[in-house]
């Protein structure tokens, strides 16, 4: 057996350097995408609340369909079973906060959460958490950033303030061949 990987210290299965959290996402592609997201940045994702949507449409998964196997994705019944299960202040990407992400101070294990596709976060972890809600500014002509985009942004902000590691900066994993997709 393998040993587990680590960065700066930390073991990447038990002690993720990000869990990025999605409060009842929707749209099967974005979940894909963010999935394919995950993988790629070693960053361990939390997906909570039903799903509902048909699970067997492998089209609306291709997104991310060759990355499941590589990513750390944990699946819970609702998004206060997991803020409990992980213990940890969150950070809240949300509309109407105070501050963007690069102006908050995120650090190696820290927890963000995206709300649904349709919603906010739900009430009570916003009222809980008032001054740990970011923001993506958005100045042009749109109603809202697609979720996966809002969660790239946030992964990537995240990854350049905890000053991940130069040696793993470039490097790229050879990912799956057209061959090997099902």
């Amino acid at each position: 057996m393998r040993p587990l990987k680590k960065l700066n210290g930390m073991n990447l299965l038990t002690d993720p350097w990000l869990h990025l959290v999605l409060d009842r996402p929707r749209i099967i592609a974005n979940i894909a995408s963010i999935v394919r997201l995950c993988a790629g940045t070693e960053v361990t994702l939390h997906i909570c609340g039903p799903l509902v949507f048909e699970q067997n449409d492998k089209t609306k998964w291709r997104a991310g369909l060759d990355y499941f196997e590589g990513a750390r994705v944990h699946f819970h019944q609702s998004l206060e079973r997991c803020l409990k299960l992980l213990s940890k202040e969150p950070w809240l990407i949300e509309v109407g906060g105070s501050k963007t992400p690069w102006e908050a101070r995120i650090q190696l294990g820290n927890v963000l959460i995206l709300g649904p596709e349709t919603a906010s976060i739900e009430e009570s972890v916003r009222k809980q958490y008032p001054e740990r809600i970011l923001t993506l500014p958005q100045p042009g002509p749109v109603r809202s950033l697609n979720l996966a985009q809002c969660a790239a942004v946030s992964v990537f902000e995240a990854m350049r303030q905890t000053a991940w590691p130069a040696s793993k900066r470039f490097q790229v994993a050879p990912g799956p061949t057209r061959d090997s997709r099902h």
